[in-house]
């Protein structure tokens, strides 16, 4: 069955399926020329588009839709910019062909859709600090500016008091009462964040000075949205008041724990409280910080688990974990 005709306009392949359609030796071809040009021109397969004469295409390209060509699939080959890839020979013809296209401009092109997003960008977060400004100007003649969007997030934990911890620990020399501070600091932060982004995502604010749940007048969508109604404030009868705007982004600016490692944060707030002695309270520490340093080691972007949990830069935070894991001067002989 031809390409096109196995994968109609409304049933788009995964990326397996399409390396599946391929008999054996192509698929190695596919495979080799995808490598080739991430590693040479940073382009990566990943502008999918139905063609009625082709079938599905897949445009390699970077971000901001920066396309840089695209491939066509048949029954014993694909095809580049013109070119039948079916050995080794039309393949290194393809990237020829590609290295031609890439030298017409690709990187200027690309810079200049980065440079007209950026402009964009900055203008539109002009407006929508000029926007604020006026919105908490409003705001400001009905409460009190003392007690508006004043948050108390937990600590997190200062990354002495984690190596004096493990080194007294590693001596025998175990300070239970640094240990019980390192703990429940840890607790305390990761309850604080899940109990907070649970009211958020009902579009409530928990007080962060007596605790009462409060109904924020503001719109929830699957993925958060503002809207000009979630900086009206909210008023707590223990006279502080809140914005949800400013709430959510304090949260995020304060590196509360949550997102895809929320599990391990949870993990560790379930078991802390049930941790009978010193040695369970020590060995789930110890399992946290097993979590920081798999995830520093994942590669993956974004914030690691111990970003929000240890005090510190990356790189210092990185440094502290590699030191606990390895021991000191140790890392680089892992």
């Amino acid at each position: 069955m031809e390409w096109k005709d196995k994968y109609s306009k409304n049933t788009k392949p995964t990326y397996d399926e399409l390396l599946n359609f391929f008999k054996s030796g192509i698929r190695e071809l596919f495979l080799c020329f995808d490598r080739e040009v991430n590693e040479k021109f940073k382009v990566h397969n990943k502008y999918h588009r139905y063609s009625d004469a082709s079938g599905w295409i897949y445009g390699f390209g970077r971000n901001y839709n920066c396309e840089l060509f695209s491939v066509s699939i048949q029954d014993d080959s694909f095809e580049i910019l013109g070119v039948t890839v079916k050995d080794k020979n039309s393949l290194q013809n393809a990237v020829d062909k590609v290295q031609t296209a890439y030298d017409n401009g690709f990187e200027e092109r690309y810079e200049a859709i980065c440079t007209k997003r950026r402009t964009k960008q900055i203008e539109r977060s002009k407006q929508r600090v000029e926007r604020e400004k006026l919105e908490m100007d409003k705001t400001l003649k009905n409460v009190d500016p003392e007690k508006l969007n004043q948050f108390k997030w937990c600590r997190k934990i200062a990354r002495n008091d984690l190596l004096k911890l493990y080194t007294g620990e590693a001596k025998g020399m175990l300070d239970t009462d640094l240990l019980d501070d390192v703990g429940y600091a840890f607790y305390a932060r990761c309850k604080q964040a899940r109990e907070a982004y649970a009211c958020l995502e009902k579009g409530q604010i928990l007080c962060h000075h007596c605790g009462a749940v409060l109904e924020a007048d503001c719109i929830i969508t699957g993925s958060y949205t503002p809207y000009s109604k979630d900086n009206l404030p909210v008023h707590c009868k223990c006279g502080y008041s809140y914005t949800y705007r400013e709430y959510r982004r304090s949260k995020a600016t304060a590196n509360m724990p949550g997102g895809r490692a929320a599990p391990i944060f949870e993990h560790f707030e379930q078991k802390w409280p049930g941790c009978k002695d010193s040695n369970e309270k020590m060995m789930l520490i110890d399992w946290l910080i097993h979590e920081c340093h798999v995830t520093l080691m994942s590669g993956a972007k974004g914030k690691s688990v111990c970003e929000n949990l240890i005090e510190g830069t990356r790189k210092q935070i990185t440094d502290l974990i590699m030191e606990l894991a390895y021991g000191s001067g140790k890392e680089k002989d892992k």
